[in-house]
């Protein structure tokens, strides 16, 4: 493990295992809440490994909590999130690269409400910007991760990052995303296009399912890894909407799950 020189001086490597070990507080916690507020939630990780690893982790937990649309154009069906990924990519990596990593007992967050994604890292803007300096300058306070992110190619033109979330919202034909910023802390908000989503979630639900039960009838000893293959998603969505059938008395299991078969009690949604 190597090592680096800051401004308050030599600290162990940020790209390190496990570098909680030796900050406690360069962990990040991603959240998901059922509503608009932090009243109830629904489930929570926390990543403390290396920081590469961390940004993988906590981006591949966002895009799974978030909504995707099928779009068909006369060729393969085309899966949209329903947020830009550039943006919410760029968003985390900004807190990734510029938070404060001297503050202790503060996280970088990511929470995802139903109306809006946050995305906050303790520290605020470096010394010598101000907000209107937004996307038109840029100074980082970890110059060295920034540079070790740099050649690694998860960063790329200085100063660019705020330009290219506000272009990838303004193409998906949603707002521009709103800086939240005080002396300790700067955080993302991301708002999400809820009517447009909570239709489109559930039109796309009922197909789903229709389909699963379709291929089910055709073929009761059917898995879910051949379900998952036929119908084109995952095998936790498989057991996702499986689960709910189950619960609503449309599908039962017969026997094992080696050697059982399926058995629809109900032809139709």
């Amino acid at each position: 493990m190597g090592e680096y020189t800051g401004n308050r001086g030599i600290y162990p490597e940020p790209f390190a295992k496990e570098i909680n070990k030796f900050f406690s507080q360069a962990t990040v916690t991603c959240v998901l809440y059922q509503g608009k507020s932090k009243y109830k939630i629904l489930d929570r990780k926390e990543f403390a490994a290396d920081l590469y690893s961390n940004f993988d982790n906590a981006f591949l937990y966002l895009r799974s909590r978030l909504n995707t649309e099928f779009i068909i154009k006369g060729g393969p069906r085309e899966e949209r999130l329903e947020l830009p990924e550039e943006a919410l990519r760029e968003a985390l990596l900004n807190a990734l690269a510029h938070r404060d990593y001297f503050v202790s007992g503060a996280n970088i967050l990511v929470e995802i409400y139903i109306d809006r994604v946050e995305i906050t890292n303790p520290g605020g803007l470096a010394k010598g910007l101000t907000p209107a300096d937004l996307g038109k300058r840029s100074l980082s306070r970890n110059n060295l991760l920034f540079g070790l992110m740099q050649r690694m190619g998860l960063v790329e033109k200085v100063g660019s990052g705020i330009i290219r979330m506000k272009n990838a919202m303004q193409e998906w034909d949603l707002t521009e995303p709103i800086f939240d910023i005080n002396d300790n802390w700067f955080t993302i908000i991301f708002n999400r296009s809820t009517k447009k989503w909570v239709k489109t979630t559930q039109k796309t639900t009922q197909k789903t399912t229709q389909k699963i039960l379709d291929l089910i009838e055709e073929s009761p000893h059917i898995t879910r890894k051949e379900l998952a293959s036929m119908v084109g998603i995952s095998e936790d969505g498989i057991k996702y909407h499986i689960n709910n059938l189950k619960k609503k008395g449309f599908l039962e299991r017969i026997g094992p799950a080696k050697g059982g078969y399926w058995k629809i009690k109900k032809p139709n949604l």
